[in-house]
């Protein structure tokens, strides 16, 4: 679920803070192959949060042509350029060709997935499906129609009235592969985290850049098949995605879709929160957090 930034005041001396929340999903994915076919068993969407707590100035200037300017992701690469696949190599029984073309398709689902704005504003997750094999295809198309929430474990959709700002988002992470399980299979994991710069007409209620920024992370592995299987069956199937939300709005989190910070404000005692470094949740490496929920 999502998270939210509120301005509150402990007792005694007035001091603002900036609050942001959490969320971690999980969609465990049981991929049963047989010859001739290659179904996925999808699991419950598992959501915990946490909440940190941030020193923010009383006012902020965002500005908007340089929305993560302050932020970790403020160096980071811009929109797809931070997706990168590693130089190809053979890996096992497969040749340097095959691990390529197995780069090439994982990195583009990273991409629209994440970072097509017509899949985010515009939720074309048709962009999406078409890129993975045919029955997998069969599989996820009903998770985007009937559970937004552990679709966002596969695209990040922004909820409805919420728009990015012009600015890319910012990507930071890596991708791999490892010879699977099954004949034929090739395994490529993607661990990265994508920050958001959203549109706002609320500049004067702004208290810290992050109410403007939200941030994804995704451990998304995806099952390359190759070989013996149906012709339906080749291709790439996301089999396992776990990761967070960042300061965002729980609301919107809790429906499956993306909406910044400053769309949940509620005032808040700074000490009901303790406070914790954001930056870790800006590290692709770092452990993902738990135990705790999004509160309204």
């Amino acid at each position: 679920m999502p998270g939210e930034n509120d301005s509150g005041s402990a007792p005694g001396p007035y001091i603002k803070r900036h609050f942001a929340k959490v969320a971690i999903i999980g969609a465990a994915v049981a991929v049963v192959a047989g010859v001739g076919t290659f179904a996925a068993l999808r699991g419950t969407a598992d959501q915990r949060t946490v909440e940190v707590t941030q020193a923010a100035p009383a006012q902020v200037h965002i500005d908007t042509a340089h929305p993560f300017a302050g932020t970790p992701a403020e160096g980071w690469a811009d929109g797809e350029s931070g997706v990168i696949a590693p130089a190809a190599a053979a890996i096992g029984k497969f040749t340097k060709q095959q691990v390529t073309d197995a780069y090439t398709k994982v990195r583009q689902a990273v991409i629209t997935s994440r970072l097509d704005r017509t899949v985010l504003e515009k939720h074309d997750v048709e962009k999406y499906l078409k890129l993975l094999a045919r029955d997998s295809q069969k599989n996820m198309r009903p998770v985007f129609g009937n559970d937004p929430h552990e679709a966002h474990a596969y695209a990040t959709r922004l909820a409805t009235g919420y728009t990015l700002l012009p600015a890319a988002p910012k990507v930071s992470g890596k991708m791999w592969a490892e010879v699977g399980t099954r004949p034929g299979e090739l395994v490529v994991h993607t661990n990265y985290v994508f920050a958001y710069a959203f549109n706002s007409d609320k500049a004067e209620q702004l208290t810290d850049v992050m109410d403007i920024v939200a941030v994804d992370r995704w451990d998304t592995d995806y099952s390359v098949l190759t070989g013996q299987y149906a012709a339906s069956s080749l291709g790439i199937w996301p089999v396992r995605s776990q990761g967070f939300t960042y300061s965002m709005g729980c609301e919107a989190l809790r429906e499956g879709y993306l909406a910044p910070a400053f769309s949940e404000q509620h005032a808040k005692a700074a000490t009901e929160s303790t406070t914790r470094d954001r930056t870790r949740y800006f590290d692709p490496a770092s452990t993902l957090p738990a135990n705790s929920t999004c509160d309204s």
